[in-house]
């Protein structure tokens, strides 16, 4: 599909499925290598957050940068997230889900502020699907038009079932389902037993505080970073320590120091300046 179509879907519906992102061998591995890390951390008692709805990695670009790190820049998801904003942004979150059999029972939407434009959408979640999303297997539940509705998920609603009008999002393995942050959508229950996993890869603009505080990775994941995904990580978003350095937030990627040390000194006063 290309980017005006899914642009269309995503403003229409809320949501749009694109086949063919990510190559299915590619995904079976990265299936595999979860599966791995989901057995050692649960025996580990280190899970992010595992129940009989639904199981959570986060932050598995940071567990594994050489088999997920170059999945937070994929050049067509990149692309959509670019006309989506219209300005720059950068990675929220980025972490691994398991569907589970008791999924559907907490519809919500993502978004800090649930806007009815899509002009003023704040947050694009984008997951990729590494086994085939199917309405037996828990593919995620959405209700179509619901980023329209401008209000949260009423909080009486406790189950997919208690709000009509809902659809499963079926994407064979190695799409990308593109969701608005604004779109009312839950997990779905894994019927069959069959696996489910995916990533989520939540983007915001570039002024949105990020979930998880990217820039404190580390000097050896700073140092496998391209230019993209410093940017991405947040690192030329931060405010400065000293206000008079410059007027707005976003700095220049060729701006910002080669040296993780550097960079610290200058973004993370709090580490440097605890006293």
């Amino acid at each position: 599909m290309d980017i005006p179509e899914i642009i269309k879907q995503l403003e229409t519906y809320g949501f749009a499925v694109d086949e063919g992102v990510v190559p299915q061998d590619e995904c079976s591995k990265m299936a595999e290598i979860l599966d791995k890390i989901e057995e050692e951390r649960t025996t580990a008692g280190t899970i992010s957050y595992k129940t009989d709805a639904q199981v959570t990695i986060d932050n598995i670009h940071l567990i594994r940068p050489d088999i997920f790190l170059n999945k937070i820049n994929i050049p067509k998801v990149m692309d959509v997230a670019a006309a989506v904003f219209s300005e720059r942004f950068i990675l929220s979150s980025f972490n691994a889900s398991r569907s589970g059999p008791r999924g559907g029972c907490n519809p919500h939407n993502d978004a800090r502020i649930p806007v009815s434009d899509f002009s003023n959408t704040t947050q694009l979640i984008c997951a990729i699907c590494l086994d085939d999303f199917t309405a037996k297997n828990g593919a995620t539940v959405a209700w179509p038009f619901s980023h329209k509705s401008g209000i949260d998920v009423p909080d009486h609603v406790h189950s997919i079932n208690d709000i009509p009008g809902k659809i499963s999002c079926e994407a064979p393995r190695g799409s990308v389902l593109y969701t608005l942050a604004q779109l009312w959508h839950d997990i779905g229950p894994n019927l069959d037993g069959k696996r489910r996993w995916c990533i989520h890869a939540a983007y915001s603009r570039w002024w949105v505080k990020q979930v998880y505080d990217f820039p404190r990775c580390g000097e050896t994941i700073f140092n496998q970073l391209t230019p993209e995904q410093k940017i991405l990580f947040g690192f030329t978003s931060r405010p400065p320590l000293i206000g008079g350095a410059r007027r707005y937030t976003v700095t220049k990627i060729e701006d910002l120091p080669d040296s993780y040390e550097e960079v610290l000194k200058f973004y993370l006063p709090f580490k440097y300046n605890s006293n």
